[in-house]
């Protein structure tokens, strides 16, 4: 299979995670199949780096369940990759939903205020489709109750699963009437975190998260 020449943007990123991130989403996107190996000196090329980093990305893809290594073979996508983001997601929705719970408890009105302006935009950008400005609203939305919540354990919780997240999201987004399921969601959500009810803000959180993964994969 052809893959698109890129090379890496210097950043202040270590390479490495530029490397790992850049391999994700040619994983999650379906450049790379399940079962496919990845062959190192080719991916160095068109990188334009050394292999150093292409096996380190490797090694922390290997630990997230992404790829394979077999001796004497090489490294491979996972033929179990569709299990492990299904099960990643239950995992997200488990903790982004506590980090609501918390939210509900602890956000003062000026942040329920902030969280209803999110809203009225998601709104406004559903009505014109623009999926562009909704993902980032969206993201806007989680990350703004991952920091109302106060928890710093939690929100390394969130952080940790994200990795998977953006692809996810935005092929979520372009899913048939996705755009109106995303605004419903968010809407119910904030009006359970608006009653203070911990339970009801968790539940609210967790069923739209499962329901997404649901309906995308």
């Amino acid at each position: 299979m052809e893959k698109t020449k890129r090379k890496i943007a210097i950043q202040t990123k270590p390479v490495r995670e530029m490397v790992s991130d850049f391999l994700r989403e040619s994983i999650l996107s379906g450049e790379y199949k399940q079962g496919e190996y990845i062959i190192e000196r080719e991916l160095a090329d068109d990188l334009g780096i050394s292999t150093t980093p292409i096996k380190e990305a490797l090694r922390q893809l290997e630990y997230e369940g992404i790829v394979v290594t077999i001796n004497r073979k090489g490294t491979m996508v996972s033929d179990n990759l569709m299990k492990s983001w299904e099960e990643i997601n239950y995992a997200r929705s488990a903790i982004e939903g506590v980090a609501a719970g918390l939210a509900s408890l602890k956000s003062t009105n000026d942040k329920i205020e902030q969280l209803e302006d999110i809203i009225k935009k998601i709104e406004y950008f559903t009505n014109q489709e623009n999926k562009d400005e909704i993902f980032i609203l969206n993201m806007q939305f989680h990350e703004n109750i991952k920091k109302f919540a106060k928890n710093t354990y939690i929100a390394k919780q969130i952080d940790a699963v994200r990795s998977f997240d953006q692809h996810f999201r935005e092929r979520a987004l372009s899913k048939e009437g996705e755009l109106k399921y995303a605004y419903q969601e968010h809407s119910f959500i904030l009006e359970k975190i608006k009653t203070k009810n911990y339970n009801e803000a968790e539940k609210a959180m967790r069923d739209h998260i499962r329901n997404t993964n649901n309906r995308v994969i």
